[in-house]
């Protein structure tokens, strides 16, 4: 696995995550800056810039893809309040998105709950459901994933970065969230400081496995019972209690689970991926480093978020300090980067077809409604199709990962 890779063209702008992790260390926000100055990260916040954007519908541009260049990008969808969106699932023809409008740097205390928002093929709102979050709250939703249940009869699980996985129904048109898994105790405060559920994926046999920025990894099995699967210092983030582990993914050959480390204490100022083997009791020695974003003097830290993986093996991954895509290479190299000036805090990845969906989480102190959107972005291959469990008396359904999104169908 490579350890490290050349920045590759990185841009000085983005949002200031590690701000907004340092802020919760109790420095106020001239604080903060002050020690981002002191080692020598200046914070650039991207001016808006315009796109000419093609009036064409996602199923049209799909038939066009052998027209198009990598990293071309364009909204898909654009979002109503709370807006910054987080996580992302694609269905065989819905995508559904969460939100996290509560923040802490951004000084938004949150009391009008979040979002779940379903869109269909084209882009087009459909429902939204609105998920209840403790007054004031400075953290909402991440991770999202479907399960293996016939279209319309499943449900969407829904991580709760405040310590909750939630589901919710699909063969409802209005579903009422449910409760799935808690932290045990002591780390079911509902506090961020004990416990931030952010990711969460299937294995194969139907457990999920979390990421905690506190820092651990978690297992969730199907009766949702959740236990600290993993934990280790490496893990840990900036201040050693913020900026841990954030996205994860299970890769192709299904035994491996993948997972970035936002703003590493164990090096400073950068992002880190690392995975671990899926054996039921992983030890500090199968803790492997998978790849090393540097932190460059005068730029943003690169801050990655959310990952996917092609089924080629490629891992596609967010960072939201240079607003840009990185592409690693099976051996854990950087092979490219790709911008683009509508990103803005880019942060869930889907695979459709051979394009990614982007969520743009509008991470900054001063919100950009304009900004509330999911892009598409053109990457040239097909991605790698999620791990849906069912139940052995439950009939397959071909139309999941069929049509549009026949980027999660296997035989594709």
């Amino acid at each position: 696995m490579s350890k490290s890779s050349a920045p590759g063209g990185v841009r000085p702008s983005g949002r200031a995550m590690i701000t907004r992790i340092l802020g919760r260390s109790g420095l106020d926000v001239v604080g903060v800056h002050r020690l981002l100055w002191s080692w020598g990260i200046r914070l650039v916040l991207p001016v808006a810039a315009s796109a000419l954007l093609l009036g064409l519908s996602p199923a049209l541009a799909s038939k066009q893809d052998e027209d198009q260049t990598i990293g071309n990008t364009a909204v898909f969808a654009t979002a109503p309040f709370p807006g910054h969106l987080f996580g992302v699932a694609i269905d065989a023809d819905r995508v559904y998105v969460s939100t996290a409008r509560g923040d802490f740097f951004a000084q938004q205390l949150n009391s009008a709950g979040e979002r779940v928002f379903a869109f269909d093929d084209e882009g087009k709102l459909l429902t939204t459901t609105t998920i209840e979050t403790k007054p004031n709250s400075d953290m909402g939703l991440f991770g999202l994933a479907l399960d293996g249940i016939p279209r319309r009869t499943h449900k969407l699980y829904v991580a709760d970065m405040n310590g909750r996985i939630l589901t919710l129904d699909l063969s409802q048109k209005h579903p009422t969230p449910e409760l799935f898994a808690t932290p045990p105790a002591p780390l079911n405060t509902g506090d961020w400081r004990t416990t931030m559920w952010n990711d969460l994926v299937f294995d194969r046999a139907g457990k999920l496995f979390m990421t905690d920025d506190k820092p651990r990894l978690w297992r969730v099995t199907p009766d949702g019972t959740a236990s600290v699967w993993f934990q280790d210092s490496r893990l840990l983030g900036a201040l050693g209690f913020a900026g841990g582990p954030l996205g994860g993914r299970i890769d192709p050959t299904g035994k491996f689970l993948y997972f970035s480390i936002t703003v590493s204490a164990a090096f400073p100022g950068e992002a880190v991926i690392y995975r671990l083997p899926l054996v039921d009791h992983p030890s500090a020695s199968d803790l492997q480093l998978v790849h090393r974003f540097p932190a460059v003097a005068g730029e943003a830290p690169p801050q990655a978020t959310g990952i996917a993986f092609a089924k080629s093996g490629n891992l596609y991954v967010a960072l939201i300090g240079p607003n840009q895509i990185a592409i690693l290479d099976p051996a854990g190299n950087e092979i490219r980067r790709i911008s683009s000036p509508l990103f803005d805090s880019p942060w869930g990845l889907a695979f459709t077809g051979r394009s990614l969906l982007v969520t743009n989480a509008d991470i900054q102190p001063v919100e950009s409604p304009g900004r509330w959107n999911v892009l598409k972005v053109f990457v040239g291959e097909r991605g790698l199709a999620l791990n849906r469990p069912k139940t052995s008396s439950e009939k397959d359904d071909d139309l999941i990962g069929s049509g549009l999104f026949s980027g999660f169908d296997d035989t594709n």
